[in-house]
């Protein structure tokens, strides 16, 4: 009697999952292997499989963002996600200059970030 092959539980469709299973086996000689995984994985989505459990956050609104300065004509045209993700419009802190490195660093090429606090 064939043992059923192992599905995991966060699967929505058992069945077509089998199916990719079965093709990544047939395509590596060794199926344990991260390259076969990502291959089966890579083939039950593009079959059209999904995963249940948790959604993946969707980046929202940052608070206390400063205002879009009026000077600037290319910031207000991105997306606010983009502008939040660049720390433009994250409210900022005291900054110091870093060297890294072996020995002396030149001032320009010093490395400005932001303290931690």
């Amino acid at each position: 009697m064939a043992e059923k092959s192992k599905v995991p539980s966060n699967v929505a469709n058992p069945s077509l999952y089998r199916k990719a299973r079965a093709k990544a086996k047939a395509k590596f000689d060794v199926f344990p292997s991260a390259y076969a995984s990502g291959y089966m994985v890579q083939e039950y989505k593009r079959m059209g499989g999904k995963y249940k459990g948790a959604k993946k956050a969707q980046g929202g609104e940052v608070k206390g963002l400063k205002p879009i300065p009026s000077g600037n004509k290319g910031l207000p045209k991105l997306p606010k996600k983009v502008r939040n993700r660049m720390g433009f419009m994250k409210s900022g802190g005291p900054v110091m200059v870093q060297s890294r490195g072996c020995g002396a660093m030149m001032q320009g090429k010093r490395k400005r970030t932001k303290v931690p606090s």
